[in-house]
């Protein structure tokens, strides 16, 4: 009995001297959670008092999101948490770095765990005490505006859960860095190394790679790591905030709170038995176990120098000779100063010269390796036997990819989760081809794209590269042909072929060739969906480079999403199902609908011949003429309008729509020396939106006629 009264009297006694530390805290939690819920709610009111929202239900709908934002997944609140867990972990444990008070701590007759075990709980008590205070404030002010359900209570009980665990972790690292260390300044260093080194180490080794392997890619790879918390919150918590409903979030965020539990664990148990075999002399010392100093000191120095060197290499022009006379300087300026840390001397500057040598040799190292490739990492091509299947991202081609519940997905995310290549020979030749490419050859390419690929091995594991292929070259063209027209290609690449997007969320389907745009009914969607599908069955690489769609279906969703589908002059089952529902109409206007069209020619081979600067001047007139600009510098711009039908008739062929481009030959497909404005006029039948007085085109490359480039020709 005795023994608890001492326990709870050292807690009491504790609290005492943190009085500040508590005012911090519930100051930092009520203000942000009320603040936050009146200011959506009153913005929600203000919303639905402009008539925003159609109905009650969906008005009562938008208070319960608000009430969600404000006091569930916030991605602000983990901006102040963070910083209180520092707060409170380091305050707690401060005596530490001042000799006397350890003296005066350690003559009462209260065991050392005790006295731990009453300063970890208390700062944990103040952290649960301020967070629930300013939850339930803000809960009370939602209550009383009637915005608080079950769904409500749920979602921000799991956020509370994953902000507890998020708390424990940089409390419990606070902890370790006060008992590794003896003043605050170093502690506060310590904490930053300890919540940013993977993050810090990740970031160099993609930074050197991207700079020295050229079949190097960061798509496809997964950011997730292993121990930083810190990138684990800021990297999800927009994801977590905008999933639907409670189960999803769940479904994301309690793995996440599961490894942060283990992690959280270790950092107590690490900071316990630092806690336990800390001298009392090491107060007010840099670094309160003199053993690892010499290891801090590489472990800093080393990604530390490394960094300087990549930021000297890309603002030099990659001058490999001035990044490592940066390390190198880097390097020692950084050992001196850990040095001078260590013992608060300026005369320590050259100690310890074996870690420091140590240091500076592992700088060299890892440049050697990475300039060198001495781990063979850009010859990498994996025998056909030992790949299980293969995923290939290509430039030239984008879709926005949702998933079953709209969310948005990205490209390498998709294409990893639904393209699974089996016929593995034509990508291995692709990969081979560019290996025996030498760079000089790569910058001769016509028209270079990149390939990214993901291998997967039969072992279970994954490499992923990037390559360099020419689009205008007949061997590649081949190989390409032969992937594009696999089903597993075209299921990882066309959203539409898996059907994850729910279509039953379809609110409005409509086709336009560039100018028209007619409303298609939603209900055909599927009917629609199935033709497009079996017209993309004679879609190849070669037939996607070289053809231009002649229109593009829309879907609109209800969470105001979209996709687009192109579809091509060949695609017969579309075309007669949409001329079914009138609302086809070809992708050629008729001059008798124009009212004129304007022709702007920049004259980008007189700007690469001469001028450094760019002016957009309005320039108009049948006669073409220079305008001075910036004293010598010219504007070669000429624009040219034609009113007279036959001329339109002659102009109509060669135009497409701007946005109407191939997959993956929209870099070749128009000129863009020119660019076209089409006029429609007022008094025309033809369907054309209204809301537009013209509309972009631009001339088919190779297809501007005589009299165009004439009218547009520069003149002195």
């Amino acid at each position: 009995m005795t023994s608890k009264n001492s326990f709870w009297a050292s807690c009491r006694e504790n609290h005492k001297r943190r009085i500040w530390v508590w005012i911090v805290a519930v100051l930092s939690q009520l203000l942000p959670y009320g603040g936050i819920t009146m200011i959506y709610l009153s913005r929600i009111k203000d919303y639905n008092a402009r008539g925003i929202y159609r109905t009650a239900a969906e008005f009562q709908d938008a208070l319960y999101r608000a009430v969600k934002d404000a006091l569930g997944f916030s991605d602000d609140m983990y901006k102040i948490i963070i910083p209180l867990a520092a707060l409170i972990g380091m305050q707690g444990f401060s005596y530490l770095y001042n000799r006397r008070k350890v003296d005066l701590y350690h003559s009462v007759p209260v065991t050392k765990n005790r006295r731990f075990a009453a300063v970890y709980l208390n700062g944990l008590f103040i952290y649960l005490t301020a967070n629930l205070t300013g939850i339930l404030f803000g809960l009370v002010i939602a209550a009383s505006q009637g915005a608080v359900n079950g769904s409500v209570l749920t979602d921000v009980g799991l956020a509370f859960l994953w902000n507890l665990v998020m708390f424990l972790v940089f409390y419990h690292m606070m902890i370790l860095a006060v008992m590794l260390t003896g003043n605050w300044f170093v502690t506060i260093c310590g904490f930053a190394v300890l919540a940013l080194y993977e993050f810090v180490v990740r970031l160099l080794i993609e930074d050197m790679m991207e700079n020295f392997f050229r079949t190097y890619t960061n798509y496809f790879q997964s950011y997730g790591l292993k121990l930083s918390v810190l990138t684990d919150v800021t990297n999800n918590i927009w994801y977590l905030k905008n999933l639907p409903d409670t189960a999803a979030k769940a479904e994301l965020a309690l793995p996440f709170v599961g490894r942060w539990i283990l992690i959280a664990a270790a950092l107590l148990l690490l900071a316990y038995a630092a806690y336990r075999k800390r001298p009392s002399e090491a107060a007010g010392k840099a670094i309160a176990f003199p053993i690892l100093e010499p290891i801090l000191k590489v472990a800093v120095v080393i990604p530390a120098a490394l960094m300087v060197g990549i930021l000297v290499y890309s603002t030099s022009m990659k001058n490999e000779v001035l990044q490592v006379l940066a390390m190198a300087v880097a390097g020692v300026i950084f050992c001196c100063v850990m040095e001078v840390l260590y013992d608060f001397d300026i005369r320590s500057l050259f100690k310890h010269l074996v870690s420091s040598g140590v240091a500076l040799v592992g700088v060299l190292a890892i440049f050697c390796i990475f300039k060198w490739d001495l781990f063979r990492y850009d010859n990498y091509l994996p025998a056909q036997n030992k790949v299980e299947s293969i995923a290939i991202l290509t430039d030239g081609y984008y879709d926005g990819y949702w998933d079953e519940n709209l969310s948005y997905v990205s490209d390498d995310d998709y294409v990893r989760e639904h393209m699974f290549l089996t016929d593995i020979e034509p990508v291995l030749a692709l990969a081979q081809a560019y290996l025996q490419t030498d760079e000089a050859a790569v910058e001769e390419m016509t028209t270079p794209r990149t390939v990214r690929i993901l291998y997967r091995l039969r072992s279970g594991r994954e490499a992923v590269r990037a390559i360099r292929v020419d689009y205008e070259d007949s061997e590649t063209a081949v190989l390409l042909d032969r992937i594009f027209r696999t089903t597993e290609f075209k299921k990882g690449t066309f959203q539409a072929m898996t059907d994850e997007t729910s279509y039953d969320r379809v609110t409005g389907i409509a086709y336009t060739n560039g100018a028209v745009r007619v409303a298609v009914p939603k209900e055909e969607v599927l009917q629609l969906r199935d033709a497009w599908i079996k017209d993309m069955e004679k879609v190849d690489f070669t037939f996607a480079r070289d053809n231009r769609p002649c229109g593009q279906l829309y879907f609109d969703y209800d969470n105001y999403s979209s996709r687009q589908w192109q579809v091509y002059d060949s695609f017969e089952n579309t075309i007669t199902l949409l001329k079914k529902m009138e609302a086809y109409y070809p992708v050629q206007l008729n001059a008798e609908d124009i009212d004129s069209v304007t022709v702007t020619c920049y004259h980008n081979e007189l700007m690469e011949a001469g001028a450094d600067t760019i002016s957009y001047n309005t320039m108009r007139g049948n006669t073409a003429r220079a305008v001075r600009v910036d004293g010598d510098y010219r504007d070669y711009t000429v624009r040219e309008t034609f009113y007279e039908e036959e001329q339109i008739a002659q102009i109509l062929p060669h135009i497409h729509p701007e946005y109407l481009d191939s997959y993956w030959g929209g870099y070749k497909a128009t000129d863009e020396n020119y660019s076209v404005e089409v006029v429609f006029k007022k008094n025309t039948d033809y369907p054309y939106q209204r809301d537009s007085y013209y509309f972009s085109y631009n001339f088919i490359t190779g297809e501007v006629p005589d009299f165009v480039e004439e009218a547009t020709a520069y003149t002195e």
